[in-house]
């Protein structure tokens, strides 16, 4: 999972940000992976299956399909075991993410996970995470010496997504957009992590010239459910700029102030140079409306 902080916004605030996102909350939110007991039981079923037809055929087949049998029970396995050890590891690594607390702890952490060495894809994507609070630039560089090519299949979407969203926050929509075509939804059993896979697909793809693309990912994931915890705050990111590309700035409006809720401070990315000019005018429309920027004065006509 990641989190950051975007951009700050004024520091005169008239009134305390209620729903701010805090990196520490989000990290005792992690869950431990699970196994996935129906799947593995409907494989168990399968493997069953097919040496019961193994039987009933061997009239016919002789040991052949036994054989058959039993190639493909061992592929079964190898494969159940690659699984097992990729959440132990990813077990072991949501322990050190949990310890990451205050400005101690995450120096701990990283250090932890840098300890695994560079080849770790696993240990290096919770690195890149824990990193970007403060340097988001090294987040990206750690991020961009994973070799996708060599890195496990089962994790590549992971490394898309959160390259892909470094890039975004930091307006390098043509260097995310590459990635996020590849990312497959699919291939992510995770409700939370693949809402970001389609957060960070949208406000691409938004950005990017396929805005009705990012309408019909969007589609599947409301910001209002509560299951997503901290992702909530990206896919509210996502559909002020999917709205706002496909010229419904009501919903883009709704969007911004309920991403204001959780944290004014992400509004500060709308403000910055570059920015299209309708999405400054309505971040600073929404955070004026919301208590934390003043109203320009308005200069009086001397008659």
């Amino acid at each position: 999972m990641t989190w950051n902080d975007s951009a700050v916004v004024a520091k005169n605030k008239t009134k305390p940000a209620p729903g701010r996102m805090d990196p520490n909350a989000a990290l005792e939110q992690l869950e431990m992976p699970k196994m996935n007991w129906k799947v593995i039981a409907q494989i168990g079923v399968a493997v069953a299956v097919l040496w019961v037809l193994a039987g009933m055929l061997s009239v016919w087949v002789g040991i052949w399909g036994f054989v058959v049998a039993g190639v493909l029970t061992a592929v079964v396995l190898g494969f159940a075991l690659y699984v097992w050890r990729l959440m132990r590891k990813s077990t072991a690594i949501v322990e050190i993410l949990k310890g990451a607390q205050g400005d101690e702890g995450r120096k701990a952490a990283i250090a932890a996970l840098s300890d695994k060495g560079a080849n770790d894809v696993m240990a290096a994507v919770a690195q890149a995470q824990l990193v970007a609070q403060e340097d988001p630039k090294e987040a990206i560089r750690i991020l961009e010496g994973i070799d996708l090519k060599k890195a496990p299949k089962i994790l590549q979407n992971d490394v898309r997504s959160q390259l892909a969203l470094m890039y975004l926050l930091q307006n390098r929509t043509s260097e995310a957009r590459p990635l996020v075509d590849e990312i497959k939804l699919d291939g992510q059993a995770q409700p939370k992590q693949k809402a970001l896979y389609a957060a960070v697909m949208a406000e691409c793809w938004a950005r990017t010239g396929k805005e009705d693309e990012a309408v019909k990912v969007l589609e599947d994931y409301s910001p209002d459910d509560p299951a997503y915890g901290e992702i909530q705050a990206f896919l509210w990111r996502a559909q002020v700029f999917t709205w706002l590309k496909v010229k419904k700035k009501g919903r883009a409006r709704t969007a911004m102030m309920r991403l204001a809720k959780i944290d004014p401070n992400q509004l500060g990315a709308f403000l910055q140079k570059g920015a299209h000019p309708d999405l400054k005018r309505l971040a600073t429309e929404v955070l004026q409306r919301e208590g934390y920027v003043p109203n320009k004065p308005q200069m009086k006509i001397m008659r």
